[in-house]
């Protein structure tokens, strides 16, 4: 009962531990592009043109068309970030099919809008279907500029074409998958509505979009903190215990961890006493770090209680990215380049304090 207990213990922790796995860092900024399909709704052609539509022969055309846009956004925390983007919204085109009488002229008229928008995004991960897939919305305003031209006769207050600027609120749901820890693509619908031309016409415009986006990285990097090595320390890899951003052993991570029972389990309870210390690397928000920390060494706990060490005499606890042993060497490095320098960051120590020092002793060795 105690072993299926426990099992279930490391099975939920490392569930929890995958749901912030596409989290983004915190004060970091980036950049993307996005292309798709736009269409623009509730476009009375008549509106447009001033006729009577029995007597203009008026009817829209071609109202659905290519759209695309590039934002630059700051990510506030793993939930929250603001965008600034720009969007074109299409077009529409309108067709006269005869002349309103034997004076006038036929004539096609044409509606097309953009806009620069400014909005909240909303994300929660959807770690049941992926660790990099997160659902997002996005919601605010934007200050359309709607241009139309007419052909043939018009009506005079109409006249033969202008511009129009506004703010309409714009909404969008989409889908994000996160690649690596720069590149990521998203997959989104977005509605502006009411985008005021100097006709009568309100038309609004629906964009479905796939889209790619870039993270620039955090615009400080705070200085890392120095660590004093203690005499009494095994200080294991994390890339030999982990996967990256998981929390659950691999398979050489349990051997490592095996080569270390044959010390620790001959230490006597009354005299001594053992703290697993977890640590990460720096990229990721404070929180999303601690957390993995304090899981990670609460699974090697979890492991060597397990193997045969006194539950009594063992804790753990999670340092997160508050010590750091790369110092600023990383600091230029950017993706992979970056992930592989600050490896040493990410690691666990197993401390052992004795009484008696000569009783137990423990020399460092990395991993």
């Amino acid at each position: 009962m105690k072993k299926t207990t426990l099992a279930l213990a490391i099975a939920v922790a490392s569930l929890t531990a995958t749901a912030a796995n596409a989290a983004y860092e915190d004060n970091t900024f980036y950049t993307g592009a996005k292309l798709g399909w736009s269409e623009l709704y509730n476009l009375d052609a008549n509106k447009v043109r001033a006729f009577d539509k029995e007597e203009a022969g008026i009817k829209t055309s071609n109202r659905s068309n290519i759209a695309g846009g590039a934002f630059l956004g700051f990510q506030a925390n793993p939930y929250l970030a603001f965008e600034l983007g720009y969007d074109w919204l299409g077009s529409a085109k309108y067709k006269r099919n005869y002349r309103y009488d034997s004076d006038s002229k036929a004539g096609n008229s044409k509606v097309s809008a953009q806009g620069v928008s400014l909005t909240g995004k909303l994300s929660y991960p959807l770690s049941f279907i992926s660790d990099d897939l997160d659902i997002y919305g996005r919601a605010g305003g934007m200050v359309t500029i709607a241009k139309w031209k007419n052909g043939g006769d018009v009506r005079e207050d109409h006249g033969k074409g202008g511009t129009k600027t506004d703010v309409s609120p714009v909404y969008a749901l989409g889908l994000d998958y996160r690649f690596d820890e720069n590149f990521s693509t998203r997959l989104e619908y977005q509605y502006v509505q009411h985008i005021h031309t100097k006709t009568d016409a309100s038309p609004d415009a629906g964009t479905v979009s796939l889209g790619i986006t870039y993270r620039l990285g955090s615009p400080a990097v705070a200085a890392p903190v120095e660590i004093k090595t203690e005499v009494n320390r095994y200080v294991l890899n994390e890339d030999v215990l982990f996967a990256y951003a998981k929390a659950d052993l691999k398979a050489e991570g349990r051997q490592a961890l095996d080569n270390l029972l044959a010390t620790l389990v001959k230490i006597n309870p009354s005299e001594s006493a053992i703290v697993v210390i977890g640590h990460t690397d720096r990229i990721g928000s404070d929180n999303y770090n601690q957390k993995l920390s304090e899981r990670r060494a609460h699974t090697v706990l979890n492991y060597l209680v397990q193997k045969g060490v006194p539950a009594e005499i063992i804790t753990s606890r999670g340092m997160g990215k508050s010590q750091p042993v790369t110092g600023t060497k990383c600091n230029a490095l950017r993706g992979a380049d970056l992930k592989a320098c600050l490896a040493p960051d990410r690691r666990v120590e197993i401390e052992v304090k004795a009484r008696n020092v000569q009783e137990v002793q423990v020399i460092d060795q990395t991993k």
